[in-house]
């Protein structure tokens, strides 16, 4: 039996340093793409802070891709990431609603302002000084 007990924990640890090995590799995959990710982010923002037709279809496009990092930055271990993500997530959906509300209720629909400019902007470097190893450069 005692054999048998050793070999069970043999076989445990086995499989945890296999599991860490893939998570790991996961979590440095993920670390991978995040210049593609930031990257993306800016160009949508300054996409949307150019101004036009589109604008809030540009922002919209930066909101989804910060809603995506906040939720899978937390998942591989990246909370100051995820948290900023998290902060620009909910400023831009708030922005975004009463934005869209605007539209509803057929008032001048206001152009984002100079103010809510300085926020995301200061949001944005926030993302992009998070990670740990702040090798992304913030928009200029």
């Amino acid at each position: 039996m005692i054999g048998n007990k050793d070999d069970a924990k043999d076989s445990e640890a086995e499989y945890d340093e296999a599991l860490d090995d893939v998570l790991t590799t996961l979590r440095r995959e993920y670390e991978d793409e995040l210049p593609t990710r930031f990257a993306e982010l800016k160009e949508y923002v300054q996409k949307a802070k150019d101004g036009g037709e589109k604008q809030l279809e540009w922002l919209a496009q930066a909101h989804t891709i910060a809603h995506r990092l906040a939720g899978t930055a937390g998942s591989y271990g990246l909370a100051e990431l995820s948290n900023a993500a998290g902060v620009f997530d909910a400023y831009c959906k708030h922005l975004l609603k009463n934005k869209a509300h605007s539209e509803e209720s057929r008032d001048a629909a206001p152009s984002v302002t100079p103010l809510d400019w300085q926020e995301i902007e200061a949001m944005t470097n926030a993302i992009f000084e998070s990670h740990p190893e702040k090798r992304y450069s913030p928009p200029s």
